[in-house]
């Protein structure tokens, strides 16, 4: 049995097409304001940024609840990835894109 061991980069390239995807599916809910409107039970994950504030973090996380949300200390910006600078939270609902994102974070511990 071979062991794949992905790189740091390797890992953020995968969880960003399938953030592409999401985007483009209509699964991905961008920005914080666009995430309070919604219900916690429609929402499977959020990715908060490494430069977003502490009340931001504290806000979503008891809202959606702290299993559901990752923040990124990897130095990567979320609206870089994307392409829209400033973007600093990103919601998705529950689809096999978001599942399998989850899944990705916790295979490397987080991003």
């Amino acid at each position: 049995m071979t062991v794949t061991t992905l790189t740091k980069n390797e890992i953020i390239g995968r969880v960003t097409t399938l953030i592409h995807f999401s985007i483009r599916s209509g699964v991905a809910l961008i920005g914080q304001n666009r995430l309070e409107n919604m219900t916690e039970k429609g929402i499977d994950l959020v990715m908060i940024s490494e430069g977003a504030s502490e009340n931001t973090v504290k806000n979503l996380s008891t809202k959606f609840g702290e299993e559901k949300t990752v923040k990124l200390d990897c130095g990567v910006e979320l609206g870089k990835l994307i392409g829209k600078e400033g973007v600093k939270v990103i919601g998705f609902k529950k689809s096999a894109l978001s599942k399998e994102i989850k899944k990705i974070i916790k295979s490397c511990g987080e991003i």
